[in-house]
């Protein structure tokens, strides 16, 4: 089945069944017909859930079960290595699909520019308000501090425009660019590891886009509280990409300064 698809969905379980029948309901809407060719490939991350009626309902689905709970990137990892497809859209199972060809059209960002590594949609929350922190700025100068203090600035924006990272909620990557780099870092075990795969795929010199033009709803939270969570992962992260930086709690402190302010 890999062989012959051009774009492998990548779903990661963990105790979120509820929202996953609706994500590949979706998907497979949005894929179907004149839509690119696909597989869609499920992991449950030891979470006790069986998702092997989702595979005998769904032609293109496959299940499998990880060992032990490996983690947001270890699962994408393992579900990468298992694919020949050039492109993996990387899904969580609370996403769904708004309309008719939203994956081809962003697969067109992607393969549409040999300098794209990946590119990530608008993420809306159910009351249809755009999602904060479904990517994270690159130009300007709000940006370029947060970046130097190790944080992200968001802003919302119907333009679409080159960024420092996209949501590993939905994000379409070239295999070739996420094996180059090594897939997710395994050390982060949630959160963060959007942000990190990114910042890497750009050292590595690819470019990523995000793209309002399309747009997935997304619920958002339905595995871990995302503070205490997410304070581990960023101790990690600052750890690894900005040891030795006296400047990084500088410019830390002036974009909460400024997120404070509304700036």
């Amino acid at each position: 089945m890999g062989d012959a698809a051009t774009v492998a969905v990548q779903i990661v379980n963990y105790r979120t069944r509820r929202y996953l029948e609706r994500c590949i309901e979706t998907a497979v809407a949005d894929l179907g017909g004149s839509g690119p060719a696909y597989e869609i490939n499920l992991l449950d991350n030891a979470s006790g859930e069986d998702l092997a009626d989702l595979a005998a309902r769904f032609s293109a689905v496959r299940a499998s079960v990880a060992p032990s709970n490996v983690g947001f990137g270890g699962g994408h990892n393992l579900l990468a290595r298992e694919t020949e497809a050039p492109y993996l859209l990387i899904l969580n199972p609370d996403v769904e699909l708004r309309g008719p060809g939203t994956i081809a059209r962003l697969l067109d960002v992607v393969a549409g520019d040999v300098r794209v590594s990946a590119a990530g949609p608008k993420l809306i929350m159910a009351d249809g308000r755009p999602q904060p922190y479904d990517h994270g700025r690159l130009h300007g100068a709000r940006a370029a501090i947060a970046i130097k203090g190790g944080h992200s600035y968001w802003r919302a924006t119907d333009v679409r425009q080159e960024v420092a990272w996209v949501s590993g909620a939905a994000m379409l990557v070239k295999r070739a660019a996420f094996m180059a780099v090594g897939g997710f870092d395994e050390r982060l075990f949630l959160y963060k590891e959007d942000e990190d795969l990114c910042l890497r795929m750009r050292a590595a010199g690819g470019v990523i886009v995000y793209e309002p033009g399309v747009v997935m709803g997304h619920h958002g939270s339905v595995v871990a509280d995302r503070e205490s969570e997410l304070t581990g992962a960023s101790s990690y992260f600052f750890a690894k990409h900005y040891e030795g930086r006296r400047s990084r709690k500088a410019f830390a402190a002036a974009h909460q300064t400024l997120a404070y302010l509304r700036l």
